[in-house]
């Protein structure tokens, strides 16, 4: 498992310096031996993630409003027991926490981002090494998951006015120089 995140993201193609920062940390955690990346136990420094930029046809992006992080973020999360590979993760966590099917399409890998997670509870602080998917789907109603508190489809004009962080800013760009999401 290790050895194919690792070359998934010596394949990844920043799109900016930050993203170059965010590629880097993630190779160096990867080279150095340890458990399973996707162990959400692992603390020390962090796990494996997987999130999905969901945009549909018609040009607009879906996001949840977190309520843990109190976040409008992407859909994304934990691998599950078994689950080894960061595409797949980020396509069952975008159909459970929008509540959309993906009809089937398997995300590309699209973005990588480290960040820290505050503690909580009896969970310590730490990084998560997300490995961020792309899919394109017909737009649908949404209906969000317990953890999301809410979902909407947004062009990127209505992301930047509802506030998200860089992460979100650069995978949203990203999508506005592909034709994908609206300005």
């Amino acid at each position: 498992i290790r050895d194919d995140l690792l070359a998934r993201a010596r394949r990844h193609r920043p799109a900016d310096d930050g993203e170059r920062a965010h590629q880097l940390a993630m190779i160096d955690w990867l080279t150095r031996p340890g458990p399973n990346p996707f162990d959400r136990g692992e603390f020390s420094p962090g796990h494996a993630t997987g999130s999905c930029f969901v945009v549909g046809s018609d040009g607009r992006a879906a996001l949840i409003f977190h309520k843990n992080l109190a976040l409008w973020v992407q859909p994304g999360g934990h691998g599950d027991p078994g689950e080894s590979d960061p595409c797949l993760v980020a396509a069952r966590e975008a159909e459970e926490e929008l509540g959309v099917s993906l009809g089937g399409a398997v995300p590309e890998l699209f973005d990588l981002d480290v960040h820290r997670i505050a503690a909580r509870g009896e969970l310590p602080s730490h990084l998560h090494f997300d490995f961020r998917s792309l899919v394109v789907i017909e737009p649908v109603a949404l209906a969000p998951a317990t953890d999301a508190g809410e979902a909407r489809w947004l062009t990127r004009s209505e992301i930047s006015a509802i506030g998200v962080d860089v992460g979100v800013r650069r995978m949203a760009d990203k999508a506005v120089a592909l034709g994908l999401l609206a300005p």
